[in-house]
């Protein structure tokens, strides 16, 4: 941003974040992502769930970065074990998770009495459904990025698994309800001056839905930490086209769509698929790989260090990305930022950053057209090495689109409107109670 462009003077913020580590993907990373680039204009006093050791990490950060502890406040509150409690029984997760939040207004509400913060923003957990408390606060008040509105498509039951299909089938009604009829979501909707969405299909399902508009921003971006990489890659002759996967191990994230397709691939084609993280999916997909005789193909990782990750990544020719639901996914930023194409789904997150200039996107179909339609995308790239290069060089340029400094200039632009928009309606109010009496 140019000194053109600063803001005129620094807010004072109080921000809701209950997944922030610095050394973490998904919530929690984006969370940190959000509140390291914000802090850049604006000082935030920032609430925060403790967990996975994050205290320590972000001390670390600070030690890192001296700027960053004049301008990050933050104030730590255990956060329930959501995934674990969520399996187990979905309603115990939200009721511990509501009075988590419940915790942290009362904090926040303390702290405003003390600092008088200009504005308050409702920042993480991405999903709706659980909107906080801070829009009962006297400021103004952004909520959002916000996602959680879109469904794993019920028709791939046969890529789900009985049980997992149960449970996504239940999940979509309840989602679909909720959406609809959430008491407190409809209440930070109403209050909210500044309402960000994390993607386009959300943005649309709110539009639809409740008739509530939105700034569109990805809630997630590229590594804090990670230097682009545009080298030309080696050419595929005389190696086997490297092909990766990451993610945690779970049905929605349908690691058996590439192990079919893969599996479909002309006999000529010689591949090594590296496949990172694990869970509960772990033994099935490997029995899968077995069963379709491509075993040999595949090296299991499991989790191991972010920057090793990252580096396997790096080395890859592809990133195979078949996940059938997710907001915005930190992997594919990852993959892009290292100049690996993508081909995924075109859907969710995923929809929004990948492009025809550097990857395929696949129609979301049938789950037997969508592997046919895998395998063919392989098959078409690995044909025409030149285009796996210039995908790669576009990915890397498309990554500027999606930094965190973007993200936070956008944000930014959300404060000063939400602030205008408080300031006409506290006027208005001070009118209509002059003229009432």
């Amino acid at each position: 941003m140019s000194e053109d462009n600063l803001p005129q003077r620094r807010l004072k913020v109080l921000v809701v974040a209950a997944a922030v580590h610095p050394e973490k993907g998904s919530e929690p990373g984006l969370g940190w992502g959000w509140i390291e680039a914000l802090s850049a204009y604006h000082d935030l006093w920032v609430i925060t769930g403790e967990r996975e050791g994050n205290r320590e990490a972000i001390e670390q950060r600070f030690q890192d970065v001296q700027a960053l502890r004049q301008r990050l406040k933050l104030y730590f509150i255990p956060r329930p074990d959501g995934p674990y409690l969520e399996r187990l029984w979905p309603p115990l997760y939200y009721r511990y998770y509501r009075q988590w939040h419940q915790q942290a207004f009362l904090l926040g509400n303390k702290l405003h009495e003390e600092i008088h913060f200009d504005l308050a923003h409702q920042l993480n957990m991405t999903g709706y459904r659980e909107p906080g408390y801070l829009w009962r606060l006297t400021l103004p008040f952004v909520w959002g990025p916000v996602g959680g509105t879109a469904n794993v498509p019920l028709r791939f039951a046969s890529i789900l698994g009985v049980k997992e299909f149960c449970y996504h089938l239940a999940k979509t009604v309840i989602n679909n309800c909720q959406l609809r009829y959430h008491k407190r979501v409809r209440a930070a909707l109403k209050r909210a001056d500044g309402f960000v969405t994390s993607t386009s299909d959300t943005r649309d399902a709110f539009v639809r839905v409740l008739g509530k508009n939105s700034v569109m921003i990805n809630d997630n971006g590229p590594p804090l930490n990670i230097s682009y990489n545009d080298q030309q890659r080696d050419c595929l002759l005389g190696r086997p086209l490297r092909l990766a996967w990451s993610g945690v191990h779970v049905s929605r994230k349908a690691l058996s769509i590439v192990l079919k397709a893969l599996a479909i691939l002309p006999k000529e084609i010689a591949w090594h698929l590296d496949i990172l993280g694990e869970g509960q999916m772990t033994k099935h997909w490997k029995n899968l790989a077995t069963k379709l005789n491509i075993g040999a193909n595949c090296t299991w990782y499991g989790w191991i260090k972010k920057g090793d990750a990252i580096k396997t990544v790096a080395n890859a020719d592809l990133f195979l990305f078949p996940s059938l639901h997710e907001s915005t996914p930190a992997v594919v930023f990852e993959a892009m930022s290292m100049g690996v194409p993508v081909i995924c789904l075109d859907h969710c997150g995923q929809a929004d950053v990948v492009t025809q200039d550097c990857g395929i996107k696949i129609p979301v179909t049938t789950p037997n057209k969508v592997i046919h339609n895998f395998a063919a995308a392989i098959v078409q790239l690995i044909k025409n090495p030149d285009e796996i290069h210039r995908l790669s060089k576009v990915a890397v340029r498309r990554i500027e689109d999606f930094t965190w400094d973007k993200k936070a200039q956008a944000m930014l632009k959300v404060y000063e409107e939400a602030i205008a928009k408080w300031e006409v309606r506290q006027k208005t109010r001070l009118t209509e109670k002059r003229l009432k009496y």
